[in-house]
């Protein structure tokens, strides 16, 4: 992983320049004796201060205030504002129209998350071990996390080389969940690399990343936030995992009718809900639930052999945008709704 470079130590200043020697006396006379010092005169004496005030009194029990730490911020990302609220860190997913499930994953397997017409998101699943400790629970979760997504944007009906591909990798965060080369891919034909501060833009595809957190706004019609952030209480497994966040511009759900196991929730305005992982207080814990009940089939149809894979069962990166929008969605619903996995 990258690190922060620490910064370079300041540059002294020179030190001043010696005063230039006295000329010498004109030639048949003696030298002149310097003249002693002339006494500065007398300073005026200062100024009395004005009395001190006594400080405001503050708030009643109020805490003192802790040290201030730059990093804070960056060490504990808080989720996206629309996120709905929830404690468990490995994939819990939340759908566009309500409703949630769990979701385990296989280890170093890749899911198509998101599949519309010319846009598709794979996402690879990592299994890890961490500590669970709150006012619930205090028990050791044999669980998983995401740990990549990867993003395929392009017209079907050109080669597959002219696709735009990019991926976003949890491998490279650094201690303060951000590095700078995070993200990398192939825009327009060719390589990039990009990281903290930067953004690049594609035929297709448009990717900025800011701290810890990048968007990839799919034409007019798609924008997905995916989130670095650390695992807690990481035992063993990957240190760092990824947040994802899908919304759709416009009309782009009614249009695309996407599938994919978080996409689907988008072509219709039914809640989907799903099995649930049921965790106990204390002791050890294995999850295990595959969204079962929330999406259409079982999570093995899914999955695909690489990162850039397109095709799988309920695959939509082939089809055709609709005209006009049809279907089971009311207008505009889908453009004020968005789907999450944390």
């Amino acid at each position: 992983t990258c690190a922060i470079p620490p910064r370079p130590p300041p540059t002294p200043p020179p030190p001043p320049a010696p005063p230039p020697p006295s000329p010498p006396p004109p030639s048949g006379l003696p030298p002149l004796s310097p003249l002693p010092p002339a006494a500065p005169p007398p300073s005026p004496p200062p100024p009395s201060p004005p009395p001190l005030l006594p400080p405001p009194p503050g708030p009643p029990d109020s805490p003192p205030h802790p040290p201030f730490n730059p990093f804070a911020f960056a060490r504990e990302t808080p989720p996206p504002p629309s996120s709905p609220a929830g404690a468990e860190k490995d994939p819990h997913l939340h759908f566009a129209h309500g409703g949630t499930a769990d979701f385990k994953g296989r280890h170093h397997a890749y899911y198509n998350f998101f599949s519309a017409p010319g846009f598709s998101v794979s996402v690879k699943t990592e299994d890890a071990t961490f500590k669970l400790r709150n006012s619930r629970h205090d028990l050791v979760v044999d669980g998983s996390f995401i740990t990549a997504v990867h993003f395929v944007a392009g017209n079907a009906s050109l080669p597959a080389s002219t696709w735009d591909i990019a991926s976003f990798h949890a491998s490279r965060l650094n201690d303060f969940n951000t590095c700078t080369d995070v993200i990398n891919g192939t825009c327009d034909g060719r390589a990039f690399v990009i990281g903290m501060g930067y953004d690049t833009s594609c035929s297709d595809l448009h990717i900025e990343m800011k701290f810890s957190s990048a968007i990839f706004k799919f034409r007019e019609e798609w924008a997905v936030t995916v989130r670095g952030n650390t695992v807690y209480g990481h035992i063993s497994g990957p240190a760092h995992r990824l947040d994802v966040g899908f919304s759709s511009i416009g009309d782009a759900a009614q249009r695309s009718l996407p599938h994919g196991i978080v996409g689907q929730s988008f072509s219709n305005n039914a809640p989907r809900v799903g099995k649930l992982d049921s965790y106990p207080k204390t002791g050890r814990f294995a999850t295990s639930a595959m969204a079962e009940g929330a999406i259409d089939g079982e999570a093995a149809m899914y999955r695909v052999t690489q990162p850039f894979d397109i095709d799988f069962v309920f695959s939509r990166f082939r089809a055709a945008v609709l005209a006009a929008p049809v279907g089971g969605l009311l207008p505009g619903e889908a453009s004020s709704t968005g789907a999450r996995v944390r």
